[in-house]
């Protein structure tokens, strides 16, 4: 029997029991980064908004919330779930969703791209690479991670669900 976890925007879960499906929906610039331990078969994902908290001031969030913070706490808490006592030679790889360009009409932000660009740079502090992504175009993604097998799903509205 499966048990669904589903992750809002700025959370995180961690799982290393066969029968978990971690979710998040809705990625439009907000980016799915999802760390897995083969080995061990553990598996994390956050649902980051923003790089910063500097693109956010005078507003209180979670760490998951930003990227440089929310990429420690993901990988702290695989490393617990996995006993793992460090990221050095762990076998931990990264994947990636979203990050769409959702608002079309003259937007100078870009802030999906700008919000890949910190999580790579902060994974790659960590050593941690980027396997495989799924980041940038015009259309929100949903994101479903099978524990038991190390699946990695992606939908979009208007097209068939593919494995990340």
């Amino acid at each position: 029997m499966s048990t669904l976890k589903v992750v809002e925007i700025g959370g995180w879960a961690v799982s290393n029991s066969p029968g978990d499906i971690l979710r998040t929906y809705a990625l439009g610039s907000c980016i799915a980064l999802i760390l897995h331990h083969p080995k061990t078969k553990t598996m994390g994902l956050v649902h980051i908004a923003l790089p910063d908290q500097l693109c956010h001031s005078g507003k209180k969030r979670g760490e998951g919330y930003y990227a440089r913070s929310a990429v420690p706490l993901l990988l702290n808490g695989v490393l617990a779930a996995a006993e793992l006592y460090s990221v050095e030679k762990s076998g931990i790889v990264a994947k990636l969703a979203g990050g769409a360009a959702v608002i079309k009409i003259g937007n100078p932000f870009h802030l999906g791209e700008r919000l890949r660009i910190e999580i790579e740079k902060t994974l790659r502090c960590f050593g941690i690479p980027v396997v495989k992504q799924d980041t940038g175009g015009t259309v929100p993604r949903t994101v479903s991670l099978h524990v038991g097998s190390g699946a990695v799903l992606v939908s979009s509205p208007g097209t068939q669900e593919k494995s990340l």
